[in-house]
């Protein structure tokens, strides 16, 4: 701090110079300004503040359009959310229901994706089996894990608003069980041919191999049948109220992200700001507590009275103050959907 600092405004020197004036009557019991000496305290104390305050405006002016473009655009996306909101309650009222979606809607991707990773190694087994160089292996693997987990999304939603609900019901009532079984059968199956090729030695698989592409096909069907009821539970049979929620659910994950970006702007700016009047208040402390001591020593050895410029408060040149960045209207609880 300036306090520290090496300055020529020592302690010893203000009261030498209070003496000193004081012993002359300077100032004169009339004046009704600041004594010389005075000046120069505030004048020294006051390039110390320019500086602070130079520093801290390039600082700032840094961070202002920042949190200018941020804010804008959370007041835009704020509004919006608000209107799909609006549009959402208008729906449910007309409805008279609310969201049927008993599967949420984030877990239902988080599955589709994990489905879309497990299709990689079931049929890496397969097109191995062809022969085909690695790469062509890799890219129908690829092919069949983004497929078939999407066919499936696209069917279970088709199922939920485009079927009647009683056929929608019927059939996923039936593949759910249909498609589990068969899985387990295939594990079952597959199990068993593990220990037969163990303990027969010097034979083969051929005879497994029907077995092993019925194990494959019903495991292929399992993923498809996954995805599929996953996407069925997880809209609503009402395709606007659906599209409204997933907006909603999209919008307020925007929202929330360029909240947090916001905060962080708006805090680190207010903090400059604070953190630069902090320093200039104590610059300016130290200069009243300087000129406070050239006063009394000064009044110390005066033979008059002192001038009426002593009973006032040290005047400082005014500065423009930043305005700090308001967060008021930031919060909010997130949609949850």
């Amino acid at each position: 701090m300036w306090r520290n600092r090496p300055t020529a405004f020592t302690d010893e020197r203000i009261a030498a110079e209070g003496q000193k004036d004081g012993e002359r009557n300077i100032p004169e019991m009339g004046s009704y300004g600041p004594a010389q000496f005075e000046q120069a305290l505030i004048a020294r104390g006051e390039q110390e503040v320019q500086q602070r305050y130079k520093k801290a405006s390039l600082r700032i002016a840094k961070l202002q359009p920042l949190f200018q473009v941020c804010q804008n655009r959370f007041r835009d996306i704020e509004s919006r959310f608000h209107g799909l909101v609006e549009q959402y309650k208008a729906r449910k009222s007309q409805l008279e229901r609310d969201l049927a979606a008993p599967f949420r809607y984030k877990y239902h991707m988080a599955l589709i994706l994990f489905l879309g990773l497990g299709e990689f190694p079931l049929n890496t087994i397969v097109f191995r089996l062809f022969g085909e160089p690695e790469y062509l292996t890799y890219v129908m693997t690829a092919t069949l894990a983004v497929t078939i987990p999407l066919l499936g999304l696209f069917i279970g939603l088709f199922l939920r608003q485009s079927v009647p609900p009683k056929v929608g019901n019927i059939l996923i009532g039936v593949l759910i069980p249909g498609s589990a079984g068969g899985a387990l059968y295939a594990v079952s199956m597959l199990r068993n041919v593990y220990i037969v090729s163990q303990v027969a030695v010097a034979s083969s698989a051929p005879t497994g191999q029907d077995q092993l592409v019925f194990a494959l096909f019903s495991l292929n069907a399992l993923v498809f049948c996954g995805a599929m009821v996953s996407s069925f539970f997880a809209h609503d049979p009402d395709e606007r109220l659906d599209h409204c929620h997933k907006s909603l659910i999209a919008l307020d994950r925007k929202r929330n992200s360029v909240r947090k970006t916001l905060f962080r702007i708006g805090t680190k700016m207010n903090g400059e700001i604070k953190k630069a009047k902090s320093q200039i208040e104590q610059i300016r402390a130290l200069s009243t507590e300087r000129i406070a001591l050239y006063r009394q020593i000064n009044t110390r050895f005066r033979r008059l009275q002192p001038p009426a410029s002593f009973r006032r408060n040290p005047e400082f040149p005014k500065l423009e103050w930043w305005t700090e960045a308001s967060l008021d209207g930031v919060g909010g609880h997130p949609h949850g959907g």
